[in-house]
């Protein structure tokens, strides 16, 4: 389709609006405008993982020539789509510089280790995310942008949950087509269903939001991921406790939910079946995880390697355990901390500080949910990798960050 087709179904199905225009409807099941949505759903699709298993370590084949091709026809649509967002002038750089300064980091560590090719690939598709993302902010306003992008997620997610159903036999729902982890698509789920709380305690939920809440908890409780579940949950108390007044239908919502979670927790075997997963000493020592992480902060050789790293491309760790010698990292931060040494790390912790604090100067009604979905991505880096990378992750925290605008930009025209 031609991009001249695409911006006219654009233009047939949202009005026109002043540059910069925000409107507060964020709508995950409304009806999104072609353009953002279809740009949205290639860069999700690039980003995912499409083999099982498998990292990149440098060659090329079939499939990273695809997800290549697919995210530069992402940036392609963004960068050629009509500017109806946030004008240059006003636009801020929000993290770019400081993840520039980390991604400086890690190649510089790479070079050093002697892995830097693999590294700048993953720089690069880094760097092509970020430039996606700042067009994308630019091209469409917040509100119609996040909205795609939701829709985008339940599309891709939902796809790959219906052709992987059988993975519930083994416990838990993983993908199909494509083979998503069972916390990536408790994500892909997590961040629509945040718009849709977000819509009810705004009084602006339609009775279609209401009922796409249970299908969509549904999910993420099939795919076993208790920390996007906890997570989850973090996220809703600060969305309600930023609303500005709570509507009396949430109100008595959390308050049967009170006692029915509480049933749940102390007199069924449904929550402890749950979060143990039939396996209560793996939660008290958080399963394999801290093996990888002891073994992750004594994996540096020499103080260039604390401090620098050894590139993006050491996704695992070798480990002393039994019936495994590598495992994967499974944190942002103790990722980071392999990858761009104790340097980076910082970078990238001042960066998600940053953020925050620019949250919090930021004009409501999109604080509450740019507050929430940073939370709900910052308290997953600890238990999951990639919330800085070109993931879905990655995807959402850039395209909320660099939405963010004090209230003296928000108010120009």
């Amino acid at each position: 389709m031609s991009p001249a087709a695409l911006d006219g179904a654009t233009a047939s199905v949202t009005t026109a609006a002043a540059p910069c225009a925000v409107s507060p409807v964020v709508s995950p099941l409304g009806r999104p405008a072609l353009r953002p949505l279809l740009t949205c759903l290639v860069l999700l699709v690039s980003a995912v993982a499409w083999r099982k298993g498998s990292y990149f370590d440098g060659g090329l084949d079939v499939v990273v020539l695809a997800k290549a091709g697919l995210s530069v026809t992402a940036l392609a649509l963004a960068a050629t789509a009509p500017a109806r967002g946030i004008p240059w002038r006003s636009l801020p750089v929000g993290p770019l510089p400081l993840l520039a300064v980390y991604l400086g980091v890690t190649t510089v560590g790479s070079a050093l280790h002697d892995s830097a090719q693999p590294t700048v690939v993953l720089a690069v598709r880094i760097v092509v995310v970020a430039a996606t993302a700042v067009f994308l902010v630019h091209a469409f306003p917040i509100a119609e942008l996040l909205s795609s992008l939701a829709a985008a997620m339940l599309l891709l997610a939902g796809f790959a949950s219906v052709t992987g159903v059988g993975s519930l036999a083994s416990g838990r729902l993983y993908g199909g087509l494509p083979p998503l982890n069972a916390n990536e698509i408790s994500l892909l789920f997590s961040v629509p269903l945040l718009c849709l709380l977000w819509r009810c305690v705004h009084h602006w939920a339609t009775w279609q939001d209401v009922a796409a809440i249970l299908p969509c908890l549904g999910v993420i409780w099939l795919t076993g991921a208790r920390t996007g579940v906890i997570a989850l949950l973090l996220s809703v108390v600060l969305l309600v406790l930023m609303a500005p007044r709570v509507p009396v239908g949430v109100m008595c919502a959390g308050l049967l939910a009170v006692p029915t979670g509480l049933y749940l927790m102390f007199l069924t075997p449904v929550v402890s079946t749950f979060a143990t997963r039939g396996d209560s000493a793996g939660v008290l020592t958080l399963n394999s995880r801290t093996v990888a992480w002891h073994a992750a902060f004594h994996h540096a050789d020499s103080w260039p390697e604390k401090l620098l790293g050894v590139g993006l491309s050491v996704k695992e760790i070798p480990v002393s355990a039994m019936y495994r010698t590598e495992q994967i990292l499974d944190s942002t931060w103790v990722s980071a901390y392999v990858q761009a040494g104790a340097v980076g790390t910082a970078v990238l912790a001042i960066l998600v500080l940053v953020t925050f604090a620019r949250v919090a100067t930021s004009r409501p009604p999109m604080r509450s949910l740019s507050a929430a979905l940073l939370l709900l991505l910052a308290s997953r880096s600890f238990l999951e990798s990639g919330v800085l990378d070109a993931t879905p992750s990655g995807i959402t925290f850039l395209v909320v960050a660099l939405a963010l605008r004090p209230p003296s930009l928000a108010e120009q025209p």
